[in-house]
């Protein structure tokens, strides 16, 4: 087969398990109404744990097939980095509190840039659970060089040697550690730090941890072709962070809201 079938195919595929996922998000949602006793919570807190790491799985496929496409189409408009980096921080933090991860968010609190919202949200989000899946401390910062905005996220996980570090970035994730592979998370990343006209880059060493920085131009980047669908992340109806973060999580982050 051709790569274009086998991007269709994929593509189909996606699409299929989006309907049955929402079938299922509407059939938790049903249940929520009788699960008024313990047993009954966790039953469906592992229903919502399933879902959500299905939506990721399903989601990132369908990001990583339109960030391949040759000219994908970014919604750029004025975005306060700033803001968006504290308040997705905070949730990720409340999350990660769970999985005994201490998550640390700096920045300043306006930061305005020219860019995909839902795009730079998604990166921070791949960087900081490939951080939480290797340590125990991440930190994510948001600075200022010049006309650019740098995320940097580290961790204080087993480094990796010099010579694996091009592999972060590629499909070949069998040549990293297993508490290196993120699933084409940071190949996601590499590639929305790209499009915005900007890099990522990582510096690591042997037990000493990770760290990772996305530089983007505070002005426009690349994405102003509109010859295909617009790229965004989908969650199902579900909390972005908590899908983002669920292959993480335990199932007890998973019951809904209205039972705590």
């Amino acid at each position: 087969m051709d790569r274009e079938s086998v991007d269709k195919g994929t593509a189909r595929t996606a699409a299929e398990l989006r309907v049955q996922l929402a079938q299922m998000t509407a059939a938790s949602q049903m249940l929520e109404r009788c699960a008024w006793d313990e047993k009954s919570r966790g039953y469906l807190a592992a229903l919502n744990q399933g879902i959500c790491r299905m939506l990721r799985t399903v989601g990132r496929l369908e990001l990583a097939g339109r960030l391949a496409e040759e000219t994908p189409r970014l919604e750029l408009a004025a975005v306060d980095l700033g803001e968006l980096t504290a308040e997705l921080g905070e949730r990720m933090e409340g999350l990660l509190e769970r999985t005994g991860v201490r998550l640390t968010v700096s920045g300043p609190e306006r930061m305005s840039a020219r860019a995909d919202e839902a795009l730079i949200r998604q990166m921070l989000l791949e960087l900081t659970a490939n951080a939480a899946q290797a340590g125990r401390r991440v930190t994510v910062t948001l600075e200022r060089s010049g006309e650019r905005a740098v995320f940097t996220v580290t961790d204080d996980g087993p480094g990796i040697s010099p010579e694996r570090v091009a592999y972060l970035f590629s499909s070949q994730e069998e040549r990293l550690p297993d508490w290196r592979r993120g699933g084409m998370g940071l190949a996601i990343a590499h590639r929305i730090a790209r499009l915005h006209g900007g890099t990522l880059m990582a510096d690591c060493a042997p037990g000493q941890g990770l760290r990772v920085s996305a530089s983007i131009p505070l002005r426009e980047g690349e994405g102003r072709v509109l010859k295909s669908r617009a790229v965004h992340w989908d969650g199902g109806g579900f909390d972005e962070a908590l899908v983002g973060l669920s292959h993480l999580l335990p199932a007890e982050a998973f019951v809904p809201e209205d039972f705590e």
